[in-house]
Order: C-alpha cells, then sequence, then structure tokens
C-alpha cells in the first residue's frame, strides 16, 4: 500500500496519519523519539506493509509482471492499489476523499518533521498527490519518479503495461485484499501494547 491507502487506514484504525506517513521514513527504532501516536502510526504502517506483500505473495501476483523487472513488482501494486482504493474509495470510507485528502495535507504540513520528510510531504502537497490517484494513468508517472531515485537505474514504468494487461486479475485481488487490511489493521491497534 502507498500513502492513499496508508492514511486511509490511519482514519479507519483512528490512528496517526503523521505515524502512517513517517513509516517509510523513520528506520530502525527511530520510532521511539515520536510520541505514542506517532509511534504506533510508524509501528501500523510497517505492520501493514509486511502482511500486504505476505497476501500478494499467497495470490501470487508477481506472474501478472515480466520477469527482468518481477523483483519490483510490490512497488508497483502499492501504486495501482492507490489508484484502486481512490477508485472504490465510497466502499472503504463514508468521507469524502477530497476532504479526508485535504485533512491529511493539513495534518501533515503542521507537524515538524524531519528534511527529508518534510520534502516529500510539500512536494505531496504541491503536486497533489493523493488527488492524481484517481488517475489510472498517474500510476505510470508515478513508477517514472520512483525510477529516478532508485540505486540502479529500472524502467518501472514499463510495469504500469503489465499492469494494464493484468487489470482485471489485480482489480479483483484488491477488492479482496484491502478488506483484509482493514481487518488486520484494526486488531493490530486493539491489541496494540506499548513498550
Amino acid at each position: 500500500m502507498n500513502y492513499l491507502a496508508h492514511f486511509q487506514i490511519a482514519q479507519h484504525t483512528n490512528t496517526s496519519i503523521v505515524g502512517a506517513f513517517l513509516g517509510d521514513f523513520v528506520k530502525g527504532q527511530n520510532w521511539q523519539s515520536y510520541h505514542s501516536e506517532v509511534q504506533l502510526g510508524v509501528k501500523l504502517h510497517r505492520k501493514i506493509d509486511s502482511f500486504t506483500d505476505q497476501q500478494v505473495n499467497q495470490l501470487g501476483l508477481a506472474h501478472c509482471f515480466q520477469a527482468s523487472l518481477r523483483r519490483y513488482s510490490g512497488i508497483a501494486l502499492d501504486v495501482y492499489f492507490d489508484y484502486l482504493l481512490s477508485l472504490h474509495w465510497q466502499q472503504f470510507s463514508t468521507n469524502s476523499r477530497s476532504e479526508f485528502i485535504s485533512q491529511c495535507y493539513e495534518e501533515l504540513e503542521h507537524f515538524p518533521l524531519t528534511d527529508k520528510a518534510k520534502h516529500t510531504a510539500s512536494h505531496m502537497r504541491e503536486y497533489d498527490w493523493l488527488e492524481q490517484y484517481q488517475h489510472q494513468d498517474s500510476v505510470a508517472g508515478t513508477l517514472r519518479a520512483i525510477s529516478r531515485r532508485l540505486r540502479r537505474p529500472a524502467k518501472l514504468e514499463l510495469l504500469y503495461e503489465d499492469i494494464l494487461c493484468h487489470s482485471a486479475e489485480l482489480d479483483a485481488a484488491f477488492l479482496a485484499l484491502y478488506p483484509k487490511v482493514l481487518l488486520h489493521a484494526q486488531e493490530f491497534v486493539n491489541n496494540y501494547q506499548p513498550k
């Protein structure tokens, strides 16, 4: 799951949007320097990433992608699943997607983020990444942007062609998977014991 899904999961579980965002930026045990709500959000982000990867492996979705780029299939699915969440938003949230996105941007803007996280949050708002997910072709653009940040160059936008070829299968997989993700997230939060 990518940013939109992590933020919606945070809303669903009544946990920190900021923590959901920082899950991609806080490494190792550095989450301990944040207050308890953000700590839980970071841990939930990691839990969701792990659970989603496990479920995607069980569903065997990697076969949908060309062998030469298959190692990046998880990245492509994260981005595409945000598009699918945007497409099916009303099935998973009672809030207006646009209002929710504005709320996310506001929360990120008013939290003291590290430089790298602040830079990403600023670009996210400036280019309205979360609203862009309602357009399927934004998936290719996002994959192209991610490609530029990789240590080893890879044309991740080629994975978009694979997504289009297998869109019916991937859509069905998302609609089966996302309710499980929400349930898993809620169970994690309900049983969470801060250390």
